[in-house]
């Protein structure tokens, strides 16, 4: 990969880490501020009930104090009580009680409440700037305001709702001309941004910490990667070097496949061609012969292709090996029903024995491939009316299971033994009824074997059969 390109992969790295670090921070702030807004929103609530419960009750009677002195604004004849003990008691509408918990908020906690109006009883509740924008605002449908503002070089969060006219605001305010459900004024809440400007930049070096690095960790990734795929060229290279030893290999598979083809092919189309040009003067009985011919010549072309698939797949490293779990004698079953109606041509007898439920840890597919191939030799080699045996054996104290396929077929010789299971292809014995075969079976069944952790060999004795035992393993 060229160098541009790395480059590419760096740059566009860097865009895409910073857009989502400023994205981040857009959200962060966004979502900060919400916070603040619903914070402002809840102390409003807050005041209302608060208010709501005072004018329910037509206000409340405090005692008289430094803090709490008569409100000259309230007109009420009732307004100053004394109680039979002596105590003063004056009367506090919601309007003033709003402005003893403003004081209190102020200094406990930096949060100030402002009662006002555009039109005010008292004069220290005249609406400012801001706050007679929101009002007008109410007065065009809005439910509410919020913003952040600056005011003497200081920043301050401001919320403002309206507040609407009740049943009980009436007894103070019709004479003002203000109707039930109509907007008399609002309140205002203003509090300080230190704390969000402080948990902001906390915010903003967390995040950029985080974010430069994940851009870190990014360069490093592609520098690695690029530094992998040179040496994954270099690789290439050098293997580009062993082209003429894998062509060879390729010539060497290309000069069996057609020399063993060759021969069911010549014999197919040889035959072929007498069926085409001697049709009439045929028998029944040639004609049947001839095409069984045919049949068998087919057959032994597909085995061919197949066992070369499996060589060149387990050879190659292609053929995947996924071991599991799963019951020996379900599967052996499955492929000597395979076998079936080739053995009921034979009059050869199949039988069975495996302990109920044993189970091994193997590649089914594989362990399949081993077993078609050695029934199939079983059945090619035994004579009509023979026996076919499938034995397992479980071993208690030990990890592996022995399954044995044996036949009183026509045997082999030592030399034979010693030579079934070697890397090279080699020729293929006709079996009892001049069955053809590929002669790669074997070393397929050897690699699967090695591949599922087991073992294969081969007992025989000229004239009396042969026996092809498997060690696998029980578990993982």
């Amino acid at each position: 990969m060229k160098k541009k390109r790395f480059f590419i992969l760096y740059l566009v790295w860097g865009v895409a880490v910073f857009g989502t670090y400023l994205f981040s921070l857009h959200f962060s702030i966004n979502f900060s501020k919400q916070i603040v807004e619903a914070s402002s929103r809840a102390f409003f609530q807050e005041i209302v009930a608060t208010r709501s419960w005072n004018s329910s009750h037509g206000g409340v009677y405090i005692v008289v104090s430094d803090t709490v002195q008569p409100n000259p604004f309230l007109e009420d004849s009732l307004r100053d009580l004394t109680a039979t003990n002596g105590m003063k008691l004056t009367k506090v509408n919601p309007a003033y009680m709003t402005r003893q918990i403003s004081e209190i908020a102020r200094k406990k906690n930096d949060i100030l409440y402002h009662i006002t109006s555009l039109n005010p009883i008292r004069p220290k509740n005249k609406a400012d700037d801001w706050e007679r924008k929101a009002l007008k605002s109410f007065d065009q449908g809005v439910s509410e305001q919020f913003e952040l503002v600056e005011k003497d070089s200081v920043k301050m969060f401001r919320y403002m709702a309206p507040l609407l006219v009740e049943t009980s605001c009436l007894d103070c305010h019709a004479k003002q001309g203000y109707s039930i459900g109509q907007i008399r004024g609002g309140i205002s809440v203003t509090t300080s941004s230190s704390d969000f400007i402080h948990t902001l930049y906390k915010i903003i070096i967390t995040r950029s910490a985080i974010f430069l690095v994940l851009l870190l960790i990014g360069f490093i990734g592609i520098f690695f990667f690029q530094r992998m795929v040179n040496r994954e060229i270099q690789i290439i290279q050098a293997q580009n070097k062993k082209l003429t030893l894998l062509n060879l290999e390729k010539d060497r598979l290309f000069s069996i496949v057609a020399h063993d083809l060759r021969s069911p092919i010549s014999g197919i189309h040889g035959l072929s061609q007498i069926l085409l040009d001697e049709f009439d003067t045929l028998t029944p009985e040639e004609r049947i012969r001839i095409i069984g011919s045919i049949s068998r010549s087919s057959d032994n072309v597909i085995r061919l292709s197949e066992h070369l698939i499996q060589w060149y797949q387990t050879r190659k490293g292609i053929l995947t090996y996924k071991p599991e779990y799963f019951h020996l004698q379900a599967i052996v079953e499955e492929v000597v029903d395979l076998f079936a109606e080739k053995a009921e041509e034979k009059m050869i007898s199949m039988t069975i024995s495996i302990p109920a439920g044993l189970k091994i840890y193997a590649d089914i597919n594989m362990i399949e491939t081993i077993l078609r191939n050695l029934l199939s030799n079983a059945l090619k080699f035994t004579p009509k009316e023979g026996l076919v045996e499938i034995i397992a054996n479980d071993f208690v104290n030990s990890n592996a299971v022995e399954l044995s396929v044996k036949d009183n077929g026509i045997g082999m010789d030592p030399q034979t033994i010693d030579h079934l299971f070697d890397e090279d292809f080699h020729a293929s014995k006709p079996g009892t009824e001049q069955e053809e075969g590929t002669g790669l079976g074997l070393a397929i069944c050897r690699e699967l074997i090695e591949k599922n952790r087991g073992t294969i060999r081969a007992i025989s004795t000229l004239d009396i059969g042969a026996e092809f035992i498997l060690t696998l393993p029980k578990t993982a």
